[in-house]
């Protein structure tokens, strides 16, 4: 079975850029942003994006394409390419310092995984590292699924009469302040019962099966070409009525006016990991994706299409929500649930607000779906050129089928611990006892807090230091620069990649991890 290719720049484009633009931007940006700071938030975001975030996403390339396996394959291609046996090294001791931060967080599960860590980092090098990578990625679509069976619920509600109606009249009234308080009490009570969120997960979950099982070409390229451009006009539609709405402007300033308060150490980490998430950084999206890629198509272009797009769609959903936040007079501090708040009381303004609502969650639903079908073709590349057969590759409806049920499984604990611990005490006990203080208030909140701020983080560095120190930007830089479009970029480009790639990104991610665990206080 040949390997697939994207059939152009730009499909392979939508197609980075729809792993990246998903709940990611529409969903978690606005409301992270609008728990520290706002405009501060935004800035140090944007900073961390083009520092750290656009360097890892062109390595992560290069490394795709260059071997043009899966993530664990191409990683310990890349390595022999020179002595990586340093690094490994310090791979090594930073998880054995991983082990000792644990530890003091009695997080002694991760002990005894940071300790097996050390070992295989020694033994299979780089390999092991992508061995991590697919792990997260399929952690991530666990509880990514359950915010995607979010969406589904309100598409439903949307379409059945069960959201706001439309509000008589022109000006902002007490009824959709109301409206905005009784959709938050709603969507409280709707997590709060498994079974109900359970439904939406599972469709959620067929529908991402759906598109991989198509292949590169006929399933996520071609989705992504028709259904990425959609999304950003009804955004743009969105956005139009959310500013207009009287005392909407309040919501515009937050977003975009940081202020010397704002900055933080914990506004730093939580920018940087959020860069990670929005960009599918660390987590092997864009090593494999790359891999498809051909050689004639460039690699600092699209890495900077990519960026851009998901940085315009980040702040996009944060000017379509934050508006009409303030515009209703909820705090931006709302947490997940704010766009299920907010939003409504914006379509119960606008004329024919049921139709608007339905496009809008179907939108975001399949830009949800572009990002959770990137996270499970992670999977089902391993699995498809792991688990051959003699000389011949894997099926993918095999792989597809085995990445789909290991999902599920993990979902399930997601989607009955969501709202908090009470479902499954047993699980609160266990995760208690083994994660330590690194347990949230629910199975949902431990697992994404552990995913976005440790392993996102980790993974990315491991990357870095992989380009940067093992493979090297001068052996890379023709990897880089190979393009057949008769490109020519300016020799100051390569030389601030190498410098990012090499110093300032791996310096940043250790001083955050450092941070983080409290053995350095920014």
């Amino acid at each position: 079975m040949s390997r697939e290719n994207w059939t152009s720049s730009i499909g392979f484009i939508l197609a980075s850029a729809g792993s990246a633009i998903g709940l990611g931007n529409i969903w978690k940006f606005p409301y992270v942003a609008g728990q520290n700071g706002g405009g501060s938030f935004v800035l140090v975001y944007v900073l961390c994006v083009l520092l750290i975030g656009l360097p890892v996403m062109c390595s992560e390339m290069l490394i795709g394409r260059h071997t043009r396996r899966n993530v664990i394959n191409a990683m310990g291609k890349v390595e022999h390419i020179a002595n990586g046996s340093p690094v490994r090294f310090a791979l090594s001791v930073l998880a054995a310092g991983m082990a000792v931060a644990f530890t003091l967080m009695e997080a002694w599960l991760m002990v005894g995984v940071a300790l097996f860590a050390v070992w295989a980092f020694a033994r299979r090098g780089f390999a092991a590292i992508g061995w991590v990578c697919t792990a997260v990625a399929l952690a991530i679509l666990s509880y990514y699924a359950v915010v995607g069976g979010w969406i589904v619920e309100y598409i439903w509600r949307a379409v059945t009469g069960g959201l706001a109606a439309h509000v008589p009249g022109a000006e902002l009234s007490a009824e959709a302040s109301q409206i905005a308080v009784e959709s938050g009490k709603s969507f409280g009570a709707y997590i709060g019962d498994p079974w109900r969120v359970l439904i939406g997960f599972v469709v959620f979950m067929a529908l991402t099966g759906a598109v991989i099982l198509g292949g590169i070409r006929s399933g996520i390229e071609r989705v992504s070409k028709i259904l990425m451009p959609a999304l950003f006009v009804l955004l743009l539609i969105v956005i139009v009525r959310s500013v207009t709405m009287p005392g909407a402007w309040e919501g515009v300033v937050f977003l975009l006016k940081p202020t010397s308060a704002g900055f933080t150490p914990k506004v730093v980490l939580m920018a940087l990991g959020q860069a990670f998430f929005s960009l599918s950084l660390g987590m092997a999206i864009t090593v494999t994706y790359g891999s498809y890629l051909h050689k004639d198509q460039n690699i600092l272009r699209a890495a900077g299409w990519v960026g851009v797009l998901d940085t315009l769609a980040a702040l996009l959903g944060g000017l379509a929500i934050f508006p009409a936040v303030f515009a209703v007079g909820l705090k931006p501090s709302s947490g997940p649930g704010l766009i299920f708040g907010a939003l409504p009381a914006t379509f119960a303004e606008m004329w024919g607000g049921a139709i608007w609502a339905t496009c809008f969650f179907v939108m975001l639903l399949i830009a949800a779906v572009t990002s959770s079908a990137s996270l499970l073709e992670c999977g089902a590349t391993v699995f498809i050129e792991r688990f051959r057969r003699g000389h011949k590759r894997g099926s993918r409806r095999t792989a597809v089928l085995t990445g789909f049920v290991i999902c599920t499984i993990m979902g399930l604990l997601t989607v009955f611990s969501t709202a908090d611990w009470s479902h499954l005490p047993w699980l609160e006990r266990g995760v208690r006892a083994c994660m330590g203080s690194l347990t949230q208030g629910s199975w949902f909140d431990t697992l994404d807090n552990f995913a976005s701020y440790w392993c996102l983080p980790f993974t990315a560095l491991a990357i870095t230091l992989l380009v940067g120190w093992v493979w090297t930007p001068r052996r890379a830089a023709p990897e880089l620069l190979a393009t057949g479009e008769g490109d020519t970029f300016p020799r100051w480009i390569l030389l601030a990649w190498g410098l990012l790639v090499r110093w300032v990104a791996p310096i940043a991610i250790i001083l955050v991890f450092l941070n983080s665990t409290g053995f350095l206080s920014l």
